[in-house]
């Protein structure tokens, strides 16, 4: 009998080693959420910003702009297949300035291979009409992106594949330097806390990773200014969200909380931004499709615009 309790007690010890050594610290669990959505070869995910600016302003020039920000709604739709190399992503825009409105769908793809953007061109042409009167015939084309052509890129011949994965290498090193008390869980989500410091040094870090020309001092110098320019900010709160489902990222929520004064203006500055990901590793589909759709070199589009500005 008594070779059987001390067997017993060993079994249980054992699968009580066995389930501590399987379980995951909260830091562990957002290092593996983060590296998953890294390696990710698709998603489908939508975007949320919410800003709120409250300031004692009594400028009637300034006001309907802060009530502009606080009132608008900024969403988009990704869908992403890495492998492919192919993006897209349909932003949803509302806002006033009295007395205009604007409410625009902007659908956008991204051949990050061929280094091409494709746009289409419906609702710019609905809500830029009131600006510059684009032809109705204007609609349903792609205006077409040259990537190479953007002003700075062909001077840089920046790898974005490099660059994008020299970041992220960078953010995941950042997230695995940080203290285990940094990281706390509240019903299944998990929170990463961050500092002033924090964010002056992870800007240095990407600064210096992406430029292998600056010099030590020159990255010090940097980073001192940052600090400099962030002691005037009360920083409430600065925070990722990130909620798992399973081992999988199911949303990952930036969260900033900031007071600062601008021209002897009392601010404080809300902002939300939500990423819930609807699918991770599966199928995903493409709306837009360049190979079948009507093309706009962006140079036509401009002088289309500039047409209408001199009517």
């Amino acid at each position: 009998m008594f070779k059987k309790i001390i067997m017993s007690v060993m079994l249980l010890a054992a699968l009580l080693l066995a389930a501590c050594s399987e379980s995951q610290s909260d830091k562990e669990v957002v290092k593996d959420g983060y590296q998953s959505l890294m390696e990710a070869d698709s998603f489908d995910a939508t975007f949320d910003l919410d800003v709120n600016v409250d300031a004692d302003v009594q400028d009637p020039f300034i006001e309907p702009y802060i009530q502009m920000i606080n009132d608008m709604e900024l969403s988009m739709d990704m869908v992403a297949d890495n492998e492919k190399q192919i993006q897209e992503t349909v932003v949803h825009f509302e806002g006033t300035l009295s007395p205009m409105t604007i409410s625009m769908d902007l659908p956008m793809y991204q051949n990050l291979k061929e280094e091409k953007m494709y746009i289409q061109t419906d609702s710019l042409v609905e809500n830029l009409g009131m600006f510059m009167p684009l032809p109705e015939d204007a609609k349903g084309k792609l205006i077409e992106v040259d990537m190479a052509d953007v002003e700075g890129m062909e001077e840089e011949e920046m790898d974005i594949d490099e660059l994008t994965e020299q970041v992220q290498s960078i953010v995941n090193d950042f997230i695995d330097e940080k203290s285990e008390d940094d990281f706390t869980e509240e019903d299944g989500t998990y929170i990463v806390t961050f500092t002033k410091d924090d964010l002056a040094n992870l800007v240095g870090k990407i600064a210096s990773e992406v430029d292998d020309t600056i010099t030590d001092e020159e990255l010090q110098e940097g980073i001192d200014e940052i600090n400099t320019a962030l002691e005037d900010i009360d920083l409430n709160k600065f925070e990722i969200h990130m909620t798992m489902d399973g081992d999988q990222v199911k949303s990952q929520k930036f969260v900033l909380d900031a007071g600062f004064e601008a021209e002897g203006n009392a601010v404080q500055l809300e902002l939300t931004a939500d990423t819930v990901y609807n699918s991770i590793n599966e199928d995903v589909e493409f709306t837009i499709n360049p190979e079948d759709s009507e093309i706009m070199p962006m140079e036509e589009f401009e002088q289309l615009m500039m047409g209408g500005m001199e009517y």
